[in-house]
């Protein structure tokens, strides 16, 4: 199972629901740290985790500029690529493949980039 700081989970002991604080290791193996609240720290077994939820982002507003900034790029790359196409003498359904492909060039790149600034999962 892979875990994150912040996922919400359950100890299957008792139904506790708890958030993620990470790994600790231990001479039995690896122990998953929960926060339960109004409890201290709890150290679970992996095979007595269940998940629950994933840890959700909130949106920022410089994530809302960046949003903006693909949507914007996406729209410059299909311009420039569907008027490219025409001005090549090429039909319709070569001028609509190249739009298509750059917005997929575009949102490959703006996932890769997303994936890349996510929190670590660890494995447990």
């Amino acid at each position: 199972m892979l875990l994150a700081i912040g996922d919400v989970v359950r100890d299957a002991s008792d139904m506790a629901l708890g958030t993620v604080l990470g790994v600790v290791p231990d001479p039995d193996g690896l122990r998953v740290a929960v926060h339960i609240p109004g409890r201290p720290v709890r150290l679970i077994d992996p095979y007595d985790v269940q998940l629950v939820a994933r840890r959700a982002r909130s949106a920022t507003p410089a994530r809302r500029v960046v949003d903006l900034a693909v949507v914007l790029v996406v729209g410059l790359a299909v311009f420039a690529a569907v008027s490219y196409a025409q001005a090549a003498g090429a039909g319709w359904l070569v001028t609509l493949l190249s739009g298509l492909g750059a917005v997929t060039a575009v949102t490959v790149v703006a996932r890769w980039c997303v994936r890349m600034s996510a929190p670590q999962r660890f494995r447990v």
